[in-house]
């Protein structure tokens, strides 16, 4: 099945695809949203005559799941509480559920979305051999290579994910994805998201008093009217979306969490000055509170193992 154009296809064979949409540079831009599908999870499609399919998990643990967001995903309590509610139900009522679970995961840069993506994945295949057989990344520097085709690569025709509606109602006679997962990443309502957390910060309100009604109806109203391949899109007003999930902009004590966690991961300790050092690389905003790493973790990885070395 085809979405649309050459760049941009869903691969029902497949259980769980990821799809970036980027320019040839590989940058997401924060402010426009131009890449907007993230991730597929498209569970039980073609089931019947797909003899591999047997081979999918029907169940995942849950609590491991959760027990590893709390380990190593910082400054994102309403993501991880509404995903991991989200997942629980679309569990238990498996036998009556009528359309897939869709969500769209909304932020900044760095912020987590492809990271829990990948956590639920890795919860999904914990065998390596049928997890690459149903996951698959469209990169922009082997997909993409052209840079004259930038404009191309760029965007999302407007109305070209509404394909994908009936899937998505369970109205394709000839699929049933009613236990299937679609979660779509986009930076469409990032700026909206960022803007909400700091005024909340400026009235003196703890973090964790934000609560997914002080995000919900602007998430919808971004998505529909920000540039990306969610703008006029039928999906939204159409209510297919069950969940609408803001990603927080990460804060100097979560982006330390992150450094933490990845020596951890390592099996590696860090003295406090080349901890500060890290800390230093990192660009933080919007002027002038400077509260928010604008790369969120993204970064961390590599400017640890420089460090280390």
């Amino acid at each position: 099945m085809l979405l649309g154009s050459k760049y941009l296809s869903l691969l029902v064979l497949s259980w769980l695809i990821t799809f970036q949409l980027i320019g040839v540079n590989g940058v997401i831009d924060p402010i426009t949203g131009s890449l907007v599908i993230g991730t597929v999870i498209a569970g039980y499609f073609f089931k019947d005559n797909i003899p591999f399919f047997s081979k999918c998990p029907k169940t995942f643990d849950l609590q491991e799941l959760e027990k590893d967001m709390n380990n190593k995903v910082f400054g994102q309590h309403l993501a991880s509480k509404i995903i991991l509610s989200a997942l629980k139900g679309n569990s238990n009522r498996i036998k009556y559920n009528k359309k897939p679970l869709v969500m769209t995961f909304h932020g900044w840069t760095g912020s987590g979305k492809n990271f829990i993506s990948e956590l639920i994945a890795s919860h999904m295949f914990r065998d390596n051999k049928v997890k690459k057989l149903r996951y698959y990344l469209i990169n922009s520097h082997s997909d993409f290579p052209l840079g004259t085709e930038t404009t191309a690569f760029k965007y999302i025709p407007i109305g070209v994910l509404d394909i994908i509606i009936p899937i998505l109602e369970n109205h394709d006679t000839s699929i049933d994805s009613r236990n299937s997962i679609f979660i779509f990443l986009t930076n469409a309502g990032a700026d909206a998201i960022v803007e909400k957390t700091l005024d909340h910060w400026r009235k003196g309100y703890a973090r964790n008093q934000l609560t997914i009604q002080d995000f919900d109806k602007i998430l919808q109203v971004s998505a529909f009217n920000e540039i990306g391949g969610l703008k006029k899109s039928h999906l939204i007003d159409s209510h297919i979306i069950d969940h609408y999930i803001p990603f927080l902009p990460l804060e100097k004590n979560h982006v330390l969490q992150c450094i933490h966690a990845e020596l951890r991961q390592l099996n590696q300790s860090m003295d406090s000055d080349n901890i500060n050092k890290i800390l230093q690389m990192i660009p933080f905003g919007p002027k002038p509170e400077t509260l928010f790493s604008t790369s969120g973790c993204k970064r961390i990885n590599a400017l640890v193992t420089t460090h280390l070395n």
